[in-house]
């Protein structure tokens, strides 16, 4: 099979590649899937250039031309899936109240449990040490635009508080969000705690962006959720001796 020239992947401003090929688009969306499926079967142990290239039937030179390397590769898996959940969500074009926000929390979670070794490479994605600023914004798209739209509703309505830098609020949340992730990924929780933690997750920082009556509401309502969830392990054996805390002998949280 001829190789294509460079010229059929052309870099955009975004630094995402457009393809003046049909031909290569196609090539692209081929290698993208098969490593989505090889992902979700073995993880990113079982994805390499060699067994991707057999698989998708490109020669490994197409591949790094394309995506740079193996990591380039999972990005673009991420890229497409993150893609296509967003859309999902915007056909919905539901108003985002707290139920709304609940319903798509939980539907996360039914999508990972899918899909769940695909899942937990897009976690483990999110908290590695390398820089990825590309992927971390791509990662936190989704609870970022939830955040969002959940808060432009309530600024709307006079609800929001105007002494907290609410953008700030936004983006902590993305991070807390994926904290329960990863939880859920080493089997620390469940799926029904995991439903549970986001949504006590997404209530606090609501908490923190609102004001007045709206604030009381959504507070009651993280009551609800710490009585759903009861005492944690951490918290029924946390020590109340601040030198045995000092001291670590006592500890036994594992978070």
């Amino acid at each position: 099979m001829a190789e294509p020239s460079d010229q059929s992947a052309l870099p955009s401003r975004s630094g995402r590649k457009k393809y003046s090929s049909p031909a290569m688009a196609e090539r692209r969306q081929r290698i993208v899937d098969r490593a989505h499926e090889i992902l979700g079967e073995g993880g990113v142990p079982a994805l390499t250039i060699g067994r991707l290239s057999r698989e998708a039937g490109v020669a490994p030179r197409t591949l790094y031309r394309l995506f740079g390397d193996k990591e380039g590769v999972i990005f673009a898996t991420v890229h497409d899936r993150l893609r296509e959940v967003r859309l999902a969500i915007a056909r919905r074009a539901k108003t985002y109240t707290i139920e709304t926000v609940f319903d798509e929390l939980d539907w996360m979670v039914s999508e990972m449990n899918r899909d769940l070794l695909y899942g937990r490479t897009v976690i483990g994605f999110f908290f590695s040490t390398e820089p990825r600023p590309d992927a971390i914004r791509e990662l936190g798209s989704v609870a970022y635009n939830r955040f969002r739209n959940w808060l432009d509703r309530e600024i709307a309505l006079g609800h929001a508080t105007r002494a907290l830098d609410l953008e700030r609020i936004a983006q902590e949340l993305v991070a807390t969000e994926y904290v329960i992730y990863h939880r859920w990924a080493v089997g620390t929780i469940d799926n029904d705690a995991c439903r549970l933690e986001l949504h006590a997750n997404f209530l606090k920082s609501a908490v923190i962006a609102l004001d007045g009556a709206a604030r009381d509401t959504h507070l009651a309502l993280l009551a609800e959720k710490h009585r759903a969830l009861g005492m944690s392990a951490i918290g029924a054996a946390a020590s109340a001796n601040r030198a045995a805390r000092d001291q670590g002998a006592d500890f036994t949280g594992k978070a």
